[in-house]
């Protein structure tokens, strides 16, 4: 499926620089090591996928042991041409530039056809290995709002109304929009 391009920043500002080692799991955080040789994927890559609030420690997430995830693949296992890729307008995936200087590959791609899910257990803050920045984040919920709904949404009107929302924001001053 083909779609309008989304809006993903720059491969330089697609992931959080610097992470707090305690931060909260967050939506569009990557895992290593979630998937076993003979799972879904070759690779051990993994993005968590759920809004927050359906594994917040304190919330859903203390009596709900599973956690929705697409495997991460590099891009050159797919057809697609990589303009097409980075652009966002190929509705069934999400591309992921290289998150660190030891990963060979410089793109990569989480594909939401492939969506399962995994036990809680897989996701620790020692196998987190990237998090999406607030921009990258708000093109992951546009990617699965068009993906799941057939819904796009207004880039102009896209943006994270309260800080708090993003762990990586900064504060935002009251009265004032991200």
């Amino acid at each position: 499926m083909t779609q309008a391009p989304t809006f993903y920043p720059s491969a330089e500002r697609y992931f959080v620089q610097t992470m707090n080692a305690s931060r909260p799991i967050f939506q569009g955080d990557l895992f290593a090591s979630i998937f076993g040789a003979n799972d879904s994927g070759d690779g051990t890559f993994g993005l968590l996928l759920p809004h927050p609030c359906d594994f917040a420690e304190d919330g859903k997430g203390a009596v709900q042991p599973q956690r929705l995830v697409a495997p991460v693949f590099p891009a050159s296992r797919t057809k697609v041409p990589l303009k097409q890729l980075r652009s966002g307008s190929v509705g069934h995936l999400i591309w992921l530039p290289k998150w660190s200087p030891a990963i060979t590959e410089p793109d990569w791609c989480a594909d939401l056809r492939l969506c399962t899910s995994i036990d809680a257990a897989f996701l620790a803050h020692s196998n987190r290995l990237a998090s999406m920045s607030p921009g990258s984040w708000l093109a992951l919920n546009d990617k699965l709002t068009r993906y799941f709904t057939g819904i796009a949404v207004d880039r102009t009107r896209f943006v994270i109304q309260r800080s708090d929302l993003h762990p990586d924001c900064p504060p935002t001053p009251a009265g004032a929009g991200v």
